[in-house]
């Protein structure tokens, strides 16, 4: 079985933010009424890229979102049962 992937460290910082800065200036060339959504990056970026980024353009972070978003849906639903 071969391993997959690319066998290097992963950049980081300010390089990492760059790079993410570039793909979304040009999403939001090309759409600019799109919705972005950050999916399964990794947790220590995924509050920080929100925060960079939600009042430039509409965007959502699947792993700090919607994730709050099934656990209050499951609350509500178990008080609506309960009465």
């Amino acid at each position: 079985m071969q391993d997959l992937g690319l066998r290097q460290p992963r950049i980081e910082g300010e390089e990492y933010l760059s790079i993410i800065d570039e793909f979304i200036e040009a999403v939001l060339t090309r759409w600019p009424k799109a919705i972005v959504q950050f999916e399964d990056f990794q947790m220590k970026w995924a509050f920080k890229t929100l925060k960079r980024y939600q009042e430039r353009f509409c965007m959502f972070n699947d792993d700090v979102q919607v994730t709050a978003g099934v656990a209050l849906a499951g609350l509500l639903g178990t008080v609506r049962e309960q009465g």
